[in-house]
């Protein structure tokens, strides 16, 4: 609980505070006054002033944050500071303060992207262990040992790219060509459903779709420096056949078998460069969070795929990625609005804080990952043409300077206070399907 809400504030300090900061440096750009910075809604809790005479605020319901300039329409502006006021900017100026919020966040995303792909990736590679009879998957021509490749024509190397592809075509009842290599090594493309899965898209998308991947090796990967496996002379590709005189079939089963044997000794027998090699393993006892001494070797997972790109490659795909997201965004939304997506899908701050907490609990890249979607969602949420959101104000600009004058007071408060009415409903509907899932 503690790493979830931890992961959480985390979340919506850096994103709110990096939307919130395009606004604050591009109204500082065009001399307007900014009077408070805010992350976060109701009672302070940290707070201080620039020299500027800008107060930065850090309150206490993280649920957004805003930037509040120097504007006529709510506050009183004095002589001589006119210049300073934001309302009074030409329209084009009021665009691109209203359109930096949403462009930090994707400036932010992409920047995280690049960092997390120059470190390098590893997955599970897509390949079928069981097909299910009479699934999507079968019906397609699906087969144990075939390799994901392409997805509608986008390469894939891992079960999380898969995936994230899929996350394009939510809500689609059509086919969507899937190119797979077989045992044979021959490459052939088929058509998968995905009328099952736009049932009830939130469902786990691998067994709807009727396949599980092929069961992990025991392949060792990094081995931590002084542990058990590094002092039984196990290395880094080794293959456990043998635990005990048992075979091994998979990851899972020797992890298991370590686990069940803290401080006891396991002959083990390895695959390594052609030969078998013999070796004792002494699993170090460890207390879980259940209370429970088990085993552990200090080994990583083997076999993952490893993809690595150089700072120059990393940039066209950090973009990549980042466009793929804005792609599949919109293409949600409107299918929200069609009625081909149920708005049941939608996830409120109790969905965004297990997400925030799961993936922090993976590990650091898995969450600045969590982080750039997240970032770009806000983003392209933001920039959707509904009044009282930055999207909404941008198409009022883009109005007022097609008119060649400034739109009416009252009409511009009337939608204002639609567009609230709407995005706290919405916000009322994530909240409600937050609450049903942790009840359901």
């Amino acid at each position: 609980m503690l790493t979830t809400l931890l992961a959480f504030a985390v979340t919506i300090l850096i994103i709110v505070a990096i939307h919130e900061y395009g606004h604050y440096l591009t109204m500082r750009l065009f001399g307007v006054r900014v009077l408070t910075f805010s992350v976060g809604f109701g009672p302070r809790l940290l707070s201080w002033r620039s020299k500027s005479g800008t107060d930065f605020v850090i309150s206490a319901i993280p649920l957004g944050g805003y930037v509040k300039p120097l504007d006529r329409r709510d506050c009183e502006v004095q002589p001589g500071e006119e210049s300073q006021e934001f309302s009074g900017k030409p329209a084009w100026q009021r665009i691109i303060v209203y359109a930096a919020g949403p462009a930090a966040n994707l400036i932010l995303a992409v920047l995280i992207y690049w960092l997390v792909l120059m470190g390098g990736q590893s997955g599970v590679p897509p390949v079928i262990g069981a097909v299910l009879d009479g699934s999507p998957a079968a019906t397609a021509g699906l087969r144990p040992g075939d390799e994901l490749v392409r997805l509608d024509g986008r390469t894939v190397q891992t079960w999380e790219q898969f995936g994230m592809a899929m996350l394009r075509h939510v809500g689609e009842r059509g086919e969507v060509p899937l190119t797979v290599r077989g045992d044979d090594s021959v490459e052939r493309t088929v058509a998968l459903s995905l009328a099952a899965w736009s049932v009830d898209p939130e469902q786990a998308l691998l067994p709807v779709i009727g396949v599980s991947p092929r069961p992990l090796p025991a392949e060792l990967g990094e081995i931590t420096a002084g542990s058990p496996a590094e002092l039984a002379g196990l290395r880094k590709g080794d293959r456990i056949l043998r635990v005990n005189g048992e075979p091994v079939s998979g990851w899972s089963q020797w992890v298991e078998s370590v686990q069940r044997a803290p401080g006891q000794p396991l002959a083990i027998a390895a695959h390594r460069d052609g030969a078998t090699l013999n070796v004792t393993l002494v699993p170090e006892s460890i207390v879980n969070a259940d209370g429970e001494a088990v085993g552990r070797a200090g080994v990583r997972l083997g076999g993952l795929r490893e993809i690595h790109y150089s700072p120059l490659e990393a940039i066209p795909a950090a973009v990549s990625r980042m466009t793929q997201q804005i792609g599949m965004i919109f293409v949600a939304v409107g299918r929200m609005l069609t009625g081909e997506l149920s708005v049941k899908t939608l996830g409120g701050p109790i969905t965004i804080a297990q997400a925030a907490g799961e993936t922090a609990a993976i590990g650091v890249a898995t969450f600045l990952m969590f982080l750039a979607f997240f970032s770009i969602s806000l983003g392209v949420i933001n920039l959707l043409p509904i009044p009282m959101l930055d999207g909404g104000w941008i198409v009022f600009g883009l109005v007022e300077m097609i008119r060649g004058k400034a739109l009416p007071e009252r009409f511009l408060m009337v939608a204002q206070s639609v567009g609230m009415m709407l995005v706290l409903g919405l916000m009322c509907v994530a909240v409600f399907n937050d609450l049903m899932r942790q009840f359901a």
